[in-house]
């Protein structure tokens, strides 16, 4: 489970007439679970789950409609509530035993953080008004405040955790190349011009060939161009899109192939010197290819795959501890007061409100934002309304 930003949970909320639901009638005071004895309770763990659900109605219901909730998107039998419901008492475990530990990595917040955690809380409640309070926090400041101060704690654990991670990773190891390509669906018709039941009629062998004629049109206009860019031009002439790719030698192997492109692209690419096509189409199972080695070594996006590395390399020593903590811990779940939260409430976000940089990756890395949001004023976060309005 991913929290976004702190300055994404600042946010001017209007509630709309419907029921309020969340946590239903139980006590937020109320143990929803345990840990090594230390309670978490029903406030804290529904506001972190009523806070993800603002993110899911926002951004998830438009594919998977109304009843998004009680769908089965993995097809496990697992409904989406059970599935965000779940991830959050994990999350709260991890946060909590972080906790715990601290003292393992001489970590501490300072009064200066515990302030400012204080003051986001304030700020959050004082945006937004009873009723959505109610449903977000049972009303009460502590929950929010608690939400914040644990992402803080999990973010200065983890840099903590990872501090000494190896860093060193030899160019051989991390070393990409970058292509430019166009590639011809061979299943879709290439006479666009025509009527679409007529396309529709053709059989995947007129239609690969079609496929095929197109890109070698692309591939001969390329080799001969004498524009900047002949691919570009070329593709462009040929309602076609030019794309690149970077790769490494370990994606020259099946098992270990990261990019999007088929092994017979990347195999094809290595036979090329720096800024030669090649003199053929390159046919996969679904593609005719015309590439173009780029760059024999491209220094960024080497350096995006070294630091692509170190980052894994962090994952895993922290994921290492976290297990390790798990492992000796006493995990426990009240499931029936667990039970009285739900997501009937749909949270929406005005189409005219401008996206704050938090939104476009809230999802990715938000416990790692929060702590620089926190670290930086409150008049330097941007708000948005959020409407909730309980499903009928």
């Amino acid at each position: 489970m991913k929290w976004k930003r702190i300055s994404a949970l600042l946010l001017a909320c209007v509630m709309t007439a419907g029921a309020l639901t969340g946590c239903g009638a139980a006590d937020p005071q109320e143990a929803v679970a345990t840990i090594n004895g230390t309670p978490i309770s029903l406030g804290l763990a529904n506001f972190a789950a009523q806070f993800t659900a603002v993110d899911y109605d926002t951004y998830y219901m438009s594919y998977f409609g109304q009843d998004m909730w009680s769908s089965d998107p993995g097809g496990n039998g697992e409904t989406m509530t059970d599935s965000v419901k779940e991830n959050t008492l994990e999350t709260l475990e991890e946060y909590c035993l972080l906790e715990q530990h601290m003292e393992d990595y001489g970590v501490e917040l300072t009064d200066e953080e515990l302030q400012k955690v204080e003051d986001a809380a304030a700020q959050f409640v004082s945006d937004n008004n009873a009723e959505v309070l109610k449903l977000l926090c049972s009303n009460n400041q502590d929950y929010v405040k608690e939400f914040l101060r644990l992402n803080l704690i999990q973010k200065k654990m983890r840099d903590a955790i990872v501090a000494d991670v190896d860093t060193n990773v030899p160019d051989k190891d991390c070393a990409q190349k970058t292509i430019s390509y166009v590639r011809v669906n061979k299943t879709a018709s290439a006479s666009s011009d025509k009527e679409t039941d007529d396309a529709e009629e053709k059989t995947d062998e007129q239609k690969a060939a079609e496929a095929k004629e197109k890109a070698e049109k692309i591939l001969q206009a390329a080799l001969t161009g004498s524009q900047e860019d002949p691919l570009q031009a070329a593709a462009d002439d040929n309602d076609a899109n030019k794309a690149t790719c970077s790769y490494g030698t370990s994606d020259l192997n099946e098992d270990d192939n990261s990019t999007y492109l088929e092994l017979e692209v990347l195999q094809a690419a290595e036979k090329l010197g720096e800024g030669e096509f090649a003199k053929n189409l390159i046919e996969t199972d679904d593609y005719f290819y015309i590439i173009r080695m780029d760059s024999l070594f491209d220094q960024e996006a080497t350096e995006q795959k070294r630091a692509s590395i170190i980052s894994d390399r962090e994952d895993d020593m922290y994921q290492k501890a976290l297990d390790g903590y798990k492992e000796n811990a006493e995990w426990q779940v009240n499931d029936k007061i667990w039970k009285t939260v739900n997501f009937d409430t749909i949270y929406t976000k005005p189409q005219t409100q401008p996206q704050t940089d938090a939104q476009a990756d809230e999802t990715e890395d938000s416990s790692a934002d929060a702590n620089d949001d926190i670290d930086s004023d409150a008049d330097t976060n941007e708000s948005a309304d959020i409407n909730a309005a309980a499903e009928e």
